[in-house]
């Protein structure tokens, strides 16, 4: 057998390695908002002498016993408890939390406390676990609406854990919907009349944190849908990953401009190091764009020395920066987990420069074509593609329950009732016309109601059904409908 120089000669394989997936799919994993258990926070308690209508007493009591589980759940999300359980619980209480919310701004005459309700929580992004107090039930509906958001965001974490990132993508898009809700609906409800701080309370409750986030989740949604890509087998669409690339970084450069600009009071509470992680997906995701438009340029366009001064700035775009504000990727040093990724980067910046050494050796033995010192506009991408948009999310629709004082309230009760004012913080202004609708609306279902319950006492004092007490009821009434008119809240 006669073998020749050219058997032995084996083509140095240029297929993009994995550790250039599971760069890509690099994320952090926050841990979740968490109820403070020393709060004996009791609905029913709360509302004892107006939560009597039966409708109402059941909603409450259903609040009481999901908040507690929503408790346990999220107390025990550091032991490995599934992010699906967690976010489940959530989903299951906040249709109840909003129910008693809407019957607090509908009702604000009636809704009066005999127990302060007083809400604790911590935050799922800070570095340190703090308990921020309220007494607003807005701030509860706005936690667990944040509770719900990072269960969804750790879902997806286990989902990309696993390596389905088709599924961590969808999860992640879930994640960025809901943080856009807090952002653009429910926490301005809460915030506009200006006497909420929200610098006193978790940095989740904050409109400029939610928006961030919002597009955060976003960027590492589009970050599975590139590794989603790269899995597959064959030889992928190397222009479009190019573009969805360039999209990431210019995303989660969006990102720190929201948090630098809207949110700068609560990137301070913020683990410093999760914003370097963040400019390292930033780097890395500009280096792969160009990365991949070269391997575009080179298996396509057959611009073969436009390829290799592409591949060129690509490695350099993936160098460690000597300095803090150099360019390049963060030194690991800066950021201690990242050294769990350092066999990786050092794997792609080897492969990367395999594929230049290759290319430049074809290049001078079959093509000679000029490779130019600089690229001009056609050899660089000017802007990126954003592909994912966030899903649609609202609460539920409920129907409002009954909030109902007792007939005869007499300065000598017994029971001193807290005004509502304590829990929906609402301004001592006026407020627009439709407030007033919602005080007739009030007023309307609360005479249903009583005329409707039946009182089997003759001695009752609550009694409609007694013709001697027609007159004075309807004086009653009169006296109530003005009230309502006249407060302001």
């Amino acid at each position: 057998m006669v073998i020749t120089s050219w058997d032995s000669a084996i083509e140095p394989d240029l297929a993009h390695p994995d550790s250039i997936i599971r760069l890509t799919s690099t994320i952090l994993r926050f841990r979740c908002p968490e109820i403070g258990e020393g709060s004996k926070l009791n609905y029913a308690r709360s509302f004892h002498t107006v939560g009597t209508h039966p409708t109402t007493a059941k909603v409450l009591k259903q609040a009481q016993s999901r908040r507690e589980y929503l408790c346990r759940v999220a107390s025990a999300t550091g032991k490995g408890v599934d992010h699906k359980i967690l976010t489940g619980a959530a989903q299951k209480y906040l249709p109840l939390v909003n129910q008693i919310l809407m019957a607090c701004q509908v009702q604000p005459e009636n809704a009066r406390l005999d127990e302060k309700l007083k809400f604790n929580w911590a935050s799922g992004i800070e570095e340190k676990k703090s308990f921020f107090q309220s007494e607003a039930v807005m701030y509860e509906l706005v936690m667990t609406i944040a509770t719900e958001a990072l269960g969804t965001a750790g879902m997806g974490c286990d989902a990309c854990t696993e390596g389905d990132f088709a599924k961590a993508s969808r999860e992640f898009k879930r994640a960025s919907g809901i943080f856009n809700y807090l952002a653009t609906e429910k926490i301005p409800q809460w915030t506009e009349n200006g006497c909420v701080q929200v610098d006193g309370l978790p940095a989740e409750a904050s409109i400029g944190v939610c928006e961030a986030f919002h597009t955060y989740f976003l960027a590492i949604a589009q970050q599975m849908a590139i590794a989603t890509v790269l899995l597959k087998p064959g030889t992928p669409n190397y222009s479009l990953l190019a573009k969805l690339s360039l999209g990431v970084t210019e995303q989660l450069e969006a990102f720190t401009s929201i948090m630098r600009s809207k949110g700068s009071d609560q990137k301070a509470k913020i683990d410093s190091g999760f914003f370097t992680l963040v400019t390292f997906q930033i780097e890395l995701q500009r280096g792969l764009s160009m990365y991949f438009f070269a391997r575009h340029a080179w298996d396509v366009h057959h611009d073969y020395g436009v390829a290799i001064s592409q591949m060129s700035e690509a490695i350099s775009i993936v160098q460690t920066r000597s300095f803090p504000a150099g360019k390049g990727l963060p030194s690991p040093k800066d950021y201690t987990p990242l050294l769990r990724l350092e066999s990786d980067v050092k794997d792609m910046r080897s492969h990367m420069v395999l594929a230049l050494e290759t290319w430049e050796k074809d290049n001078s033995n079959i093509y000679f074509e000029k490779v130019p010192l600089t690229l001009d506009k056609e050899g660089v991408l000017t802007r990126g593609v954003h592909m994912m948009k966030p899903d649609e999310y609202k609460l539920e629709d409920m129907e409002i329950i009954a909030f109902i004082l007792p007939v005869d309230s007499q300065p000598s009760s017994k029971k001193k009732l807290i005004p509502q004012k304590k829990i929906s913080n609402k301004s001592k202004h006026k407020q627009s016309s439709y407030e007033d609708s919602d005080r007739e609306l009030a007023l309307q279902l609360q005479e249903t109601l009583n005329n409707s319950t039946d009182h089997e006492s003759s001695q009752d004092k609550c009694s409609f059904n007694s013709k001697n007490d027609i007159k004075s009821q309807e004086d009653s009434d009169r006296e109530f409908a003005l009230q309502l008119q006249d407060k302001q809240f």
